[in-house]
């Protein structure tokens, strides 16, 4: 790979950003919401990425056909996954980062065409299916998801006296889902110091304005979980790092 390439990559990113967050008014996001595929705005912000894209490519490359087509390549593939995501829940993250994820995966297969880097997909396809990749992924849906349940099971005689009211539905559960998420990739990273600073910070954030009595049940409660959170998280970080160091 030359260092020429990685301009061209970084360009096409550029340029979907742009169009993508920057010359999308939230009305044309509404309007393809509610027309789907007759939205007349979904056609415009097509037009704004093909015109981006082929800015993007003709500012490194010399004019000619072939870059067209590749513009027109990612037009056409936005509109289709744009219609296909008006169909799901906007408010649902899950579609937002797919809709993203597809995106990017054209543009870089379209710089792999444009770079006739193929070989890259011959190394990078392996690389992501190896054993210590899977391994890490597994791990990370593990600290996720049933540690979630594990953790609740372990609090539930305390939770059924907890009052709930005035607390956000499942803020909690996502708080914890989140710590556990950066515990892990802390612990990975050998970043041991960053878990303290996680922990002083969740304690000043949510002990800060609880100095009424009637607020220590709940205060205790919290102070329980993140413990058994950071515990099992910490310990399950440290094995999964021996195992992945001592995988070849």
């Amino acid at each position: 790979m030359s260092a020429f390439d990685i301009p061209i990559l970084m360009l096409l990113l550029f340029a979907h950003l742009a169009g993508d967050f920057i010359f999308q008014p939230l009305a044309w996001v509404d309007e393809r919401y509610e027309k789907h595929w007759k939205s007349k705005w979904l056609c415009m912000h097509v037009l704004v990425h093909i015109a981006l894209s082929l800015t993007a490519l003709f500012i490194l490359m010399p004019a000619s056909w072939s870059l067209l087509g590749f513009a027109l390549i990612i037009g056409a593939t936005h509109w289709l996954i744009d219609v296909l995501k008006s169909y799901s829940d906007k408010n649902k993250i899950i579609w937002f980062v797919l809709d993203q994820t597809f995106h990017l995966l054209v543009i870089f297969l379209v710089w792999i065409a444009i770079s006739n880097q193929w070989s890259i997909l011959a190394s990078l396809i392996p690389t992501l299916l190896s054993e210590k990749i899977m391994f890490i992924l597994i791990a990370y849906f593990i600290v996720i998801w049933p540690f979630s349940i594990a953790i609740s099971i372990i609090c539930k005689s305390w939770s059924d006296q907890m009052d709930t009211m005035g607390a956000l539905p499942n803020a909690g559960k996502r708080i914890g889902q989140i710590e556990r998420f950066l515990i892990l990739t802390f612990i990975l990273a050998n970043e041991f110091a960053a878990i303290g600073f996680l922990l002083a910070a969740k304690s000043i954030l949510r002990f800060g304005d609880s100095k009424e009595p009637n607020h220590r049940k709940i205060n205790e409660y919290v102070l329980v979980g993140t413990m058994i959170s950071f515990s099992m998280t910490i310990a399950f970080g440290m094995l999964v790092k021996m195992l992945v160091s001592s995988h070849p």
